[in-house]
């Protein structure tokens, strides 16, 4: 009993590592939710650390106490690597799969227990250990080395990044469930104010632990919400923009059959604020669909269509449910898609002699509403509309307002396809319809020639038509493409025609919209807000997609890792206003020495990456001393115009196949060959080494 001490103090850094195990059971139950995993590794190396230091405590001797606290960093080193992780799964981000976010952020840790249990060799994480008395117990004194803070300020970096992820999170979700969100947020912050004390000030009472006690409370906390509140399996998966615009009604339930996201529309039909029904059982809220939801689920009734009183107006719906997967391909819940289908159906019962081709009219409105790609949905609206209209010719075109053209999607005549081509709309019978936004019909061509405001124009057989036929895409009174047909024989469309078109108009005008609007926000999610070139993850997708395409056709293909020389001096000297600048330039440099089908985007802060299609390493290395002149020759002023240094440019430089045949691969190479050039002294180019399995 000489080398043990006693101590109340210890029972609340005991019992933290006991919760910490009991955590980890629980948590256990919850694996395949979203987060659990990361949080249960994170209560084991709390437990690690808890544990440890209550037998640190408890014993006296300096030998034995130091051996248990290198034994704590089997868990210090991990905890804010698996926040981090957790963090990242319960926002539900792109991310890098589990053994990538591994072998980025694993070198430190390793490190880190490495030097520890190393220590008395180097002293990079204590200078000094030794005993002192603090009310009458033995606790070991440490004066930090060179390493201790080197990992203090990587677990600082990992931990706010958590928290940042946490942050954005809560103000992307909906009202109702950012109660849950705030807690965890509050619960996360705890941690940093415990550390914050304890390295600026020390411990209070030594013996009493309050770094593992902070993170034992963060944890528990959280498991509190995923318990008492549910928080990893209700959680927004379908939000954004594009939904938050749509004009059908969207209504989001997780694999429990729970509300999580509904779009301002879907509130209307369900009668309901998204307050008040995000969380609830869809039975309750829309009790007549339960039969239709759960058949549908099984592919037994793909689609439904119901009819919903709204005030003076009823409105009629058409419903699909739709699978949606998380980024791994997990099926983690389906969106109900209401889609307004109210014009159609007045239609059909205005126009009953004309049942035929509006039982292929609902048709069209099924299949355009399936998908958000516009090029699939102008195909659907040709297949659908060769279907209703015989015709000669059909064309399909969307309007461009910024080069006042037509492009012409889809261009078939006498059964030939012919390119899609682009046309000045201020010529040819499409103008009128252009500048009127108006339907229209020609009977005779030949005999309506003389009075035709507008002059036709040829293309496809480059024959004049006799008769012609177009209908405007009008989305909110603006014109956004138009349909039309051609016939090559007299009087062959009438105002039935005429009538069907404009139909077929309505719908598919409200499609292409909703899919423009879509591919816009995925247009802008894919690029760096800053320089306009693609972030981070699209780059990587790119490299993914281009590698995939380079070995099918054997061909070669370069990456280039781009960094700029002392960058920080830019933001530090002349401020970030100027920072960005130099960004700009470098990407203006870039591009001006690349080819359409090559991609750059910004690796992550003044590193950047070039993707080049069919370069081999000669061809890579005349583009990055290309770019690196070019960079050096482009003007640069400080805020108050006067001339300041160029910035220089350090470039590694890795291809497939010479180098690997992996994109991965090719990124590492690249990256060390970007290291060995700022090593040599910057502002040049160095070429990668191939990989020992090339």
């Amino acid at each position: 009993m000489d080398h043990i001490q006693l101590s109340s103090a210890i029972i609340p850094t005991a019992l933290a590592g006991f919760l910490s195990l009991f955590a980890v059971v629980r948590l256990w139950k919850l694996r395949a939710a979203p987060g659990a995993m990361p949080l249960t590794l994170l209560f084991i190396s709390i437990a690690i650390w808890s544990i440890g230091s209550a037998i640190e405590t408890v014993l006296t001797q300096l030998e034995l106490k130091i051996f248990w606290i290198q034994l704590q960093y089997l868990g210090i080193a991990w905890i804010t690597v698996f926040w981090l992780l957790f963090c990242l799964r319960y926002t539900n981000r792109q991310r890098p799969t589990t053994v990538r976010f591994y072998l980025i952020f694993s070198w430190i840790p390793i490190a880190t227990i490495i030097l520890a249990f190393t220590n008395p060799y180097h002293y990079l994480v204590w200078s000094n250990l030794h005993l002192s008395a603090v009310r009458g117990i033995n606790v070991v004194h440490q004066d930090y080395g060179v390493w201790f803070w080197v990992n203090a300020l990587y677990s600082l970096s990992l931990y706010i990044a958590g928290l940042v992820m946490l942050i954005q999170n809560y103000i992307r979700t909906p009202r109702a469930l950012r109660q849950e969100t705030l807690l965890i947020i509050l619960a996360g912050f705890v941690p940093g104010i415990a550390n914050f004390i304890i390295l600026s000030t020390g411990d209070l009472f030594p013996p009493l632990k309050l770094a593992p006690l902070s993170f034992v409370f963060m944890g528990l906390v959280i498991v509190f919400v995923v318990y008492f509140h549910q928080l990893l399996d209700i959680i927004p998966i379908a939000r954004d923009t594009t939904i938050e615009n749509m004009r059908d009604g969207i209504v989001v339930v997780d694999l429990n059959d729970r509300i999580v996201d509904i779009n301002p529309v879907g509130e209307r039909i369900v009668q309901g604020s998204q307050a008040e029904v995000i969380g609830n059982p869809i039975g309750e809220i829309l009790g007549d669909l339960t039969d239709w939801i759960s058949s549908s689920k099984k592919g037994e009734t793909p689609e439904k269509i119901i009819t919903i009183d709204q005030g003076s107006n009823n409105k009629v719906f058409v419903l699909n449910q739709i699978p949606l997967t998380d980024v791994q391909g997990s099926l983690i819940g389906y969106s109900i898609i209401f889609h307004d289908n109210t014009e159609s159906h007045v239609l059909n019962r205005d126009l009953k002699n004309q049942a035929d081709r509006l039982t292929v009219l609902y048709e069209i409105g099924k299949a355009i509403t399936s998908t958000l790609k516009i090029d699939d949905l102008l195909e659907l609206i040709f297949s659908q509309l060769s279907k209703v209209i015989t015709s000669d010719a059909y064309f399909v075109a969307i309007y461009l307002p910024e080069t006042h053209e037509l492009d012409i999607r889809i261009l078939f005549d006498q059964g030939k396809r012919y390119p899609a081509t682009q046309v000045d709309a201020s010529r040819g019978l499409s103008s009128w319809i252009v500048e009127h936004k108006k339907p229209l019909l020609i009977k005779d061509l030949h005999k309506e020639l003389e009075d035709l405001p507008v002059e036709p124009i040829l293309v496809g057989e480059k024959n004049l038509s006799r008769s012609w036929l177009g209908v405007p895409l009008l989305a909110d009174k603006e014109l956004i493409g138009l349909l039309a047909v051609s016939s090559y024989a007299p009087n062959f469309f009438d105002e039935s025609d005429q009538l069907l078109m404009e139909q077929i108009s309505q719908q598919a005008a409200l499609s292409i919209q909703n899919a423009r609007l879509y591919e816009e926000a995925k247009e802008q999610a894919n690029l760096d807000s800053l320089t306009g070139v693609s972030n981070h993850k699209h780059l990587i997708e790119t490299l993914h997609q281009d590698t995939e395409k380079a070995l099918a056709a054997m061909m070669p293909i370069s990456l280039i890792m781009l960094d700029i020389d002392h960058f920080k001096i830019y933001n530090d000297t002349y401020g970030h206003t100027i920072g960005d600048e130099v960004l700009r330039l470098t990407v203006q440099a870039i591009k001006s020495h690349i080819k359409k089908t090559d991609t750059v985007g910004r690796w992550g802060g003044e590193e950047f990456g070039i993707v080049l299609l069919n370069a081999t390493i000669t061809q890579a290395n005349m583009v990055a001393n290309r770019i690196r002149r070019t960079l050096s020759e482009l003007p640069l002023f400080d805020v108050e115009g006067q001339t300041i240094p160029k910035p220089t440019i350090s470039q590694g430089i890795a291809t497939i196949p010479d180098h690997t045949t992996g994109a991965d691969e090719l990124v590492i190479i690249a990256d060390r060959a970007l290291y060995r050039a700022k090593a040599r002294g910057r502002d040049q180019v160095a070429v990668g080494t191939p990989s020992p399995e090339s």
